[in-house]
C-alpha cells in the first residue's frame, strides 16, 4: 500500500493546524504542473499532538476543502508520520521479491517493536551488499536504536560469505491506517496510497534537486506537533527520526505572552505585527521554544555520525515552521551547518492564469508533504 505508481491522485496531507490539498499532472518524464492547490484550516481541538480527537471535524473540513477545490478525481493519496510508524533498514541474502516478502511475514517480528498482529508491513529492495564490507543492518528510526541492536545481536545477522542485499523494512500500525482511510472515505474519496511523510519529503526535494548528487542531506520538517528529520545518503534514506516536539509550543507561548488570538500568531511568526509587540520578544520567544527541537535535531544528528563515516553536509527545513522569519539563520548558528529553506514549488510549473504565485510563495512551506504525494501514481 505504500510502493504505487501510474495515475495521478489527490494528494491529502493532514496536520495538526490544516489540511493540504495537492493536485499534480506529470507534463514530461519527472516534471509536473500543478493543476490543485488548496488548504483549509483547523480548529486546535481537532488533532491534538498528532492524534486525531474530533474526526468528524475533520473529514467535514476536507469535505469542504474538495468542493472549494472542485475535486474530480476521487482517488487520494495520504501519508502517516509519528510514533505508531517504525523503519528499518534489513540486510537479508539475495533472493526474489517473492521469497523477501514471505520471509518477513515469517520473521517481522524480530526486527519490529510492535505486535505484528496490529501491523501493516510492506518493503523495497534497495539492492546487493558486500556482507564483509558493511556493517549491521541498522534502524532508521532512531528512537528504537538500543532495542533493535540487540534484538539482532540475539537474532544473530552473520550471513557468513554470503550474497547480501538491503531491504526498507515498513511497519505502520494498523489503527493509525484504518484511521486515515476512514477519514477519506468520510469526505467521499478513495484510499489508493497511504504512505509516509518522510517518502513524501524525499519526492518533493527531488523536485529541485538530483538527491543523488548532493552527497548527505538532512530535510527537517517543522511541523505544529511533530519534527520530522530524515537524513539522505547519496539519494537514499540513511536514517529518519520523528520527535514530539514542534511549532505547537511557539503558538501556545505567543498567545500568552502577547495576549493574542491562535490566528493572529501566524502573521507574528512571519514578521507581521503591530508596535505594541516587541521584535526581540518575539525573537526571545522563538528562540527559547526551538532550543528543545534543536537539541534533540543535535543528538540525532551525533547519533548518525557514529553510523557513517560522511557527515552531513547540509540541511534543508520545510514545514510550517520553516515559515518563521529568521528560523534558518537561528538552525545555521546552532547547528554549524549550511541551512536553507525547501521550496517545493520551485520545480513545479505554475500557471499564472490559474493560481495566484503570491500566494503559492507564501504557503509553500506548508505544502512540501502534499506536493511529494502528489508526484505518487496509481493504476487504478
Amino acid at each position: 500500500m505504500f510502493l504505487s505508481k501510474k495515475s495521478p491522485l489527490v494528494a491529502i496531507d493532514i496536520g495538526s493546524s490544516s489540511i493540504k490539498l495537492v493536485q499534480l499532472n506529470e507534463v514530461k518524464d519527472g516534471q509536473y504542473e500543478l493543476t490543485r492547490f488548496g488548504m483549509m484550516p483547523l480548529d486546535q481541538e481537532c488533532i491534538v499532538e498528532g492524534a486525531i480527537k474530533k474526526p468528524e471535524l475533520v473529514a467535514e473540513a476536507l469535505k469542504n476543502l474538495i468542493k472549494a477545490e472542485k475535486i474530480q478525481n476521487r482517488y487520494a493519496v495520504s501519508a502517516v508520520a509519528g510514533e505508531a510508524v517504525f523503519i528499518k533498514k534489513i540486510k537479508v541474502p539475495v533472493m526474489s521479491e517473492e521469497e523477501l516478502s514471505a520471509k518477513i511475514t515469517e520473521e517481522a517480528e524480530q526486527y519490529i517493536p510492535f505486535d505484528i498482529e496490529d501491523v501493516v508491513l510492506d518493503f523495497q529492495i534497495l539492492g546487493e551488499v558486500n556482507e564483509e564490507k558493511e556493517e549491521e543492518s541498522q534502524d532508521l528510526e532512531g528512537a528504537e536504536v538500543d532495542r533493535n541492536d540487540k534484538e539482532s545481536e540475539e537474532h544473530g545477522d552473520s550471513h557468513g560469505g554470503e550474497q547480501m542485499m538491503e531491504a526498507l523494512l515498513v511497519a505502520v500500525q494498523r489503527e493509525m491506517i484504518d484511521e486515515r482511510t476512514d477519514l477519506i472515505l468520510d469526505a467521499g474519496l478513495k484510499p489508493a496510497i497511504i504512505d509516509l511523510d518522510v517518502f513524501a519529503l524525499m519526492n518533493a526535494a527531488g523536485l529541485n534537486a538530483d538527491l543523488s548528487s548532493m552527497g548527505t542531506v538532512a530535510l527537517i520538517d517543522l511541523g505544529d506537533s511533530f519534527t520530522h528529520i530524515n537524513i539522505i545518503q547519496n539519494g537514499e534514506m540513511g536514517y529518519t527520526r520523528d520527535i514530539p516536539v514542534g511549532g505547537g509550543y511557539l503558538t501556545t507561548m505567543l498567545m500568552t505572552k502577547f495576549r493574542i488570538p491562535f490566528k493572529q500568531t501566524i502573521d507574528v511568526k512571519r514578521g507581521k505585527f503591530s508596535s505594541d509587540i516587541k521584535e526581540e520578544e518575539v525573537i526571545e520567544i522563538i528562540t527559547r521554544a526551538y532550543k528543545k527541537v534543536l537539541e534533540e535535531v543535535q543528538k540525532s544528528f551525533e547519533y548518525f555520525n557514529t553510523l557513517s563515516d560522511k557527515p552531513i553536509e547540509r540541511v534543508l527545513l520545510c514545514g510550517g515552521g520553516s515559515m518563521i522569519r529568521g528560523l534558518d539563520n537561528y538552525f545555521a548558528d546552532y547547528l554549524k551547518l549550511s541551512v536553507e529553506v525547501l521550496d517545493p514549488m520551485q520545480g513545479v510549473k505554475i500557471n499564472p492564469k490559474n493560481f495566484d504565485q503570491s500566494l503559492i510563495d507564501e504557503m509553500s512551506g506548508l505544502s512540501t508533504v502534499a506536493v511529494g504525494l502528489a508526484t505518487r501514481r496509481f493504476d487504478y
